[in-house]
């Protein structure tokens, strides 16, 4: 911990001790008021740790160099900005310590978290629910061990973020480097699980608060570019539908599950019409085989009679069925609501918008304008993906 209590019970910085009193003075845990010692190493900055093993709940012994010195950097980071910010604050309604409190204005404050290692999922979602349930938004910062590579791991999906300006985001705090990255619109590149991002980095030494509201709609910008990116390439739909193919020669669960639930329905592998290997924004969000969900939902919204019209409400009702069900499956992201997951689906209703399955008759309503086209052989299917452009134009 870098803040403890001195005999005055007043918060004092690891930092602020001065050495001709460090010997002399006592210092308290904030949280369970037993002895703290200081320490003030070449390893690691000053900081104060329990005499003995302890039960504190509020700071976990053992705190790593690159936690101490990233909570500090954004610290000074956030000050520099104009923030008014608290290191270490006690929450006692909460009986948490965020790593830093910053306060946007008079009644507006966000816990930020530097995340250095592992944390059980069931810690991760409670700690960010009592954020959330107190009314403070709560920022997770990944450190070292956690950096974004060409996939996202369980874990690193636990602390993606979304808001109205940024979608799909990942923090990550490059300490030794002084550097911050924001790692924006992560979404799966295909089927390999290979991923894509847009990535913003922050140099905490150089940018000031005239420059946040760029870097905020750089990433904006960014993710309107991806959304106009809405025509599928033929060796797109090719290698998804070759995807398929091999999942059912090897026997993979999830894809037997998959045919076996189109079998049933008089539909093959080869027959899934075009509409199915569509990509869209946010299947990172999404556990189910994307071609399964798609399928279902094209299903339900096509066995309507040419000229049925579809609302934002029934629509939203087959996705809580699916739910329910679980033919569909979002992985666990305690950041997102369940309004943010279920975005892929409007995008895929946008996209059948596009290529006029769906007509859009007002906001929020949908009129079934055509059926999709079921495939009769391998070569029509392949020879249709060849021509997918003409869907769209």
């Amino acid at each position: 911990m870098l803040i403890a209590l001195n005999d005055k019970e007043e918060l004092i910085h690891a930092s602020k001790v001065e050495e001709k009193i460090q010997k002399k003075a006592s210092f308290y845990c904030p949280d369970c008021k037993n002895s703290v010692f200081l320490k003030n190493g070449k390893l690691k900055i000053a900081h104060f740790s329990h005499f003995n093993q302890t039960n504190c709940l509020a700071f976990s012994e053992g705190e790593t160099k690159e936690h101490l010195q990233g909570k500090q950097l954004l610290l000074d980071w956030f000050v520099k900005q104009g923030f008014v910010c608290q290191l270490e604050a006690h929450l006692p309604d909460l009986n948490q310590r965020p790593d830093i409190l910053v306060w946007i204005n008079q009644t507006k404050a966000i816990a930020v978290e530097f995340q250095c290692s592992p944390l059980p999922v069931k810690r991760m979602q409670e700690r960010t629910d009592g954020y959330k349930t107190k009314g403070y938004e709560v920022f997770w910062i990944v450190g070292s061990q956690f950096k974004l590579t060409d996939r996202v791991t369980a874990f690193q999906r636990l602390f993606i973020y979304s808001n109205a300006y940024i979608r799909r985001s990942l923090f990550f705090l490059d300490v030794p480097n002084k550097k911050f990255f924001v790692y924006s619109n992560i979404d799966h590149q295909n089927l390999t699980q290979e991923i894509e991002y847009d990535r913003v980095t922050i140099k905490l030494n150089q940018l000031m608060l005239s420059n946040v509201s760029s870097v905020v709609k750089e990433l904006a910008n960014k993710n309107r570019i991806r959304k106009n990116r809405i025509v599928p390439q033929p060796k797109e739909l090719i290698k998804s539908h070759d995807y398929l193919n091999q999942g059912r020669m090897y026997q993979n669960p999830e894809m037997v599950s998959f045919q076996k639930y189109i079998y049933q329905r008089g539909d093959s592998l080869i027959s899934l019409p075009i509409e199915v290997y569509f990509k869209v924004q946010g299947q990172l969000l999404i556990r189910t085989l994307p071609h399964f969900w798609k399928y279902i939902l094209l299903k339900w919204l096509t066995n309507k009679y040419i000229g049925s019209i579809i609302n934002l409400k029934e629509l939203d009702n087959q996705l809580n069925k699916m739910l329910v069900d679980k033919t569909v499956i979002f992985y666990t992201m305690p950041l997102l609501t369940i309004e943010e997951q279920k975005k892929p689906f409007y995008e895929y209703v946008k996209l059948l918008v596009t290529v006029d399955i769906l007509m859009e008759t007002k906001t929020n309503q949908w009129m079934l304008k055509r059926k999709p086209y079921y495939y009769k052989n391998e070569q029509e299917k392949i020879s249709s993906f060849k021509n997918v452009h003409s869907l769209f134009n």
